[in-house]
């Protein structure tokens, strides 16, 4: 996910071995952000989701579909960056009430626009257009049980922080936005965006300076607040959106606040094992993390969604 001299970028998810606290909310401020919502559709779930590293399992498009015997598309836990299930597998083989299928476009060293930030692999306009040719128009998907899900920012601030350039959170907004109404022209209604977490936690961030940690925070926070107003002006052009912005800080905060509850040392040690340590290598979160990211998501969309 970052700068190949920080750390290793690989091709995709499958082939990689296995700032603001608060509680997670449904968008800026209170659950009524949440307009038009419906409520949920009984039955099996589909979830379209794109991203980076942060959430992807090893599924690639075009490949095993989905389906009850295997709800990833991959064998458990896939192959994440979490030593285990990521929130995706959580969420689905885990904290489930019915079948949930999730559909991970997701890829390792991703950014929104590579022509904007660079990126390691297939940016989320690239895993949009694999929806588009492999999902789009095939399988049992309806509006009322589809869900996309976006967390993406991490790289593109990350990487533009490592790259020494402001990062363009204005141009990748539009380009963010133009992808959702892709999918919202494919037929999806159910939308739910994440923020960029406190990613300045990780431990490959020790040595950095003041001044790029600064900025680095400054740029996470635009990017967040801008995240909200892009959601508000989306639901509004757009009849029938469900839209929710999940705040993942307060995720990460309850484990870095109190890491020996779940298991660690201290809130900066990593080990591959997942389990051991808030992180698993120096720029992922471990499986403690991942967890409270999953269980928070459910149920800021429970009686929306699921």
């Amino acid at each position: 996910m970052v700068s190949s001299t920080h750390f290793l970028s690989l091709a995709a998810c499958m082939f990689f071995a296995s700032t603001v606290q608060g509680v997670a909310v449904r968008s800026s401020s209170s659950s009524s952000s949440v307009a038009t919502a419906r409520a949920a559709s009984p039955g099996t779930k589909h979830l379209m989701i794109f991203g980076d590293s942060y959430s992807c399992d090893g599924f690639w498009a075009g490949s095993t579909t989905p389906s009850s015997a295997l709800p990833l598309g991959v064998s458990l836990p896939g192959t994440t960056t979490s030593g285990g299930l990521n929130w995706v597998g959580r969420t689905a083989t885990e904290l489930n009430t019915s079948l949930v299928l999730a559909y991970d476009y997701a890829e390792y060293g991703a950014t929104t626009d590579e022509d904007l930030v660079r990126g390691a692999t297939d940016d989320v306009t690239d895993q949009v257009q694999m929806f588009m040719t492999h999902t789009a128009s095939g399988g049992e998907w309806t509006a009322d049980d589809t869900m996309a899900i976006v967390w993406i920012g991490i790289n593109d601030v990350g990487n533009s922080m490592w790259d020494g350039f402001a990062t363009p959170i204005e141009k990748i907004m539009d380009q963010y936005l133009a992808q959702l109404k892709i999918l919202y022209d494919a037929g999806i209604r159910y939308f739910t965006l994440f923020t960029i977490p406190p990613f300045d936690q990780a431990p490959v961030m020790s040595g950095s300076t003041t001044a790029a940690m600064d900025s680095l925070r400054a740029n996470i926070t635009a990017y967040n607040n801008d995240l909200v107003t892009r959601m508000a002006t989306f639901k509004a052009a757009n009849p029938g959106v469900t839209g929710t912005v999940f705040n993942t800080s307060a995720s990460f905060w309850a484990a870095l606040d109190s890491p020996s509850k779940y298991g660690a040392a201290d809130a900066t040690c990593a080990n591959a094992d997942g389990t051991t340590c808030l992180w698993y290598d120096n720029y992922h979160p471990g499986q403690a993390i991942q967890k409270l990211v999953a269980e928070n998501f459910v149920e800021a969309l429970t009686g929306t969604f699921f």
